[in-house]
């Protein structure tokens, strides 16, 4: 997945909301078919899955992101099918802080650009991904243009809640496991950003294991 990374504050970075911690710094913001499935962790090129729920999934069922489903989902306006990013303030994410990006799509060519990447990322990535697109800093940036943008494609075509899991391997970081949890933004025309969250986990466990009631289903790029 995006080498999805509790660095220290720099120019550009201001406190939110959980006191002045290093890990409470965030970089501000600037202004197909399904394609089949794997069969489990480590089974891409880039040793992640990627999985797709229904946005109407029961928020119950997202564990430990069903505090955050529930603001993204009570923010979604009258007749849309998606919230607005201008909806959302950085108090609604204030249990995950640190441990967020946010992502602005780009188009011709596809692509997404992290307009912020949290502090608790940097350190479990050690790289800083603000102001840099899908995977550019890994150590074979095509393997995540040819997955994990397919993946934001499809969402772009027909939205999802994403949940993704994987290794840190492409850092070379491959004893530590991440689960993110993929938000949809739109202005109602088309895919315009992606706020994802993110915990570490045990190197055995699975979706199925944190997230036991998910009703996922997964998604493979099609190469």
């Amino acid at each position: 997945m995006i080498d999805r990374t509790e660095g220290v504050a720099r120019a550009g970075l201001r406190t939110r909301h959980d006191g002045p911690r290093v890990n409470d710094f965030v970089r501000d913001e600037p202004g197909r078919p399904t394609f089949g499935a794997v069969a489990k962790e480590g089974s891409t090129p880039v040793d992640w899955r990627y999985t797709m729920c229904p946005i109407d999934s029961d928020v119950l069922a997202f564990g430990p992101f069903r505090g955050l489903v529930a603001q993204w989902r009570m923010r979604i306006r009258r007749g849309e099918l998606l919230p607005r990013r201008d909806d959302f303030q950085f108090e609604d994410f204030a249990d995950w802080l640190g441990r967020i990006f946010i992502a602005k799509v780009e188009r011709d060519p596809f692509n997404l650009r992290f307009t912020l990447w949290g502090v608790k990322l940097v350190e479990w990535w050690r790289v800083d991904y603000a102001n840099r697109t899908l995977g550019e800093l890994s150590s074979n940036p095509d393997l995540w243009r040819m997955t994990e943008i397919q993946y934001f494609a499809e969402m772009d075509r027909q939205p999802f809640i994403g949940v993704a899991c994987g290794f840190l391997s492409q850092h070379g970081l491959a004893h530590i496991k991440v689960l993110g949890l993929d938000l949809p933004f739109s202005d109602g025309n088309g895919l315009t950003h992606v706020i994802s969250t993110h915990m570490k986990i045990d190197l055995g466990e699975t979706i199925e294991d944190v997230l036991p009631d998910c009703p996922i289903s997964d998604f493979t790029p099609p190469y």
